[in-house]
């Protein structure tokens, strides 16, 4: 069996599906199940709540560490700290909720749809996001929680997270790192991504951003004037991973590729083959 857990170099590459794989009974189980493909990384996808113990998740962070598989979290979809008062206090309590499993279950970042604009500036959005963030970084000091947080690039226009959005709110926060999701960017600007210099602009601007492991998502995506509109297979070449895979290749730098397409746990193999 093809085992791929890349490196070039020192460096290391991990790829791996945004969920469990399919036929997973379980953390731990979808571990195993991704070691199988040949896969390194696991997203535990906590969108619709967190609903895994700290037992659960320590046994499944027990058998990441022996299989060499990287965690990661991505916190509940509906997140917005640009909110009501109310939904601001449930989006701390969702993020805090995540960061919790993550530290359980020794993930290193925890990734976060911070807000919708919702008729507020994007400046003002951003001054909320900052709020929040502190607040967040705060509690996990005083917790000793040890994940980071990840702030994801949007795919809709009405959403907040834009690459210089993040960075204004890295700029003001500790602990707090880009997640480029390059199906995100491509369909926020009407097919951004199509050449190599198109993608060699968005990972300098990322790697420039932070300067440690990079955490990524990808999908192929279909987009309106809005932006986003639904995630497609890697086939569909929109944007072409193809053109990705070479440059970080030749990055030299720790990278995880989480695969976010219908098929997540198929088309990380696809796309772990294109990086070996």
């Amino acid at each position: 069996m093809l085992i791929i857990h890349v490196r070039v170099g020192s460096p290391m590459m991990s790829v791996g599906p945004a969920g469990y794989p399919p036929g997973s009974k379980g953390g731990a189980n979808a571990v195993e199940r991704t070691r199988a493909l040949g896969l390194g990384a696991l997203e535990v996808q906590f969108g619709r709540g967190v609903n895994l113990t700290d037992e659960k998740a320590a046994e499944m962070g027990a058998r990441a560490r022996e299989l060499d598989v990287a965690l990661s979290v991505h916190a509940p979809y509906y997140i917005n700290f640009n909110s009501k008062d109310e939904t601001v206090e449930k989006s701390h309590d969702w993020l805090m909720r995540s960061l919790r499993a993550a530290d359980a279950m020794g993930a290193r970042i925890v990734v976060v749809h911070a807000a919708s604009y919702m008729g507020s500036t994007p400046e003002r959005t951003t001054e909320r996001v900052i709020e929040a963030m502190r607040r967040a970084r705060s509690q996990m000091g005083s917790e000793g929680l040890r994940p980071v947080i990840g702030l994801e690039t949007m795919g809709k226009s009405a959403s907040w997270g834009t690459l210089s959005e993040i960075a204004a709110v890295m700029a003001e926060v500790e602990g707090v790192e880009p997640v480029p999701d390059f199906g995100h960017i491509h369909a926020r600007y009407g097919g951004r991504l199509r050449t190599e210099d198109d993608f060699r602009e968005v990972l300098d601007s990322c790697l420039q951003m932070h300067q440690g492991r990079l955490h990524c998502h990808f999908s192929c995506i279909e987009y309106t004037a809005k932006g986003e509109k639904r995630h497609l297979l890697l086939e569909a070449k929109e944007p072409d991973f193809a053109i990705l895979a070479p440059l970080l290749k030749g990055e030299g730098r720790d990278v995880t590729i989480i695969s976010e397409t219908p098929a997540p746990s198929e088309d990380a193999v696809r796309m772990a083959s294109m990086l070996a």
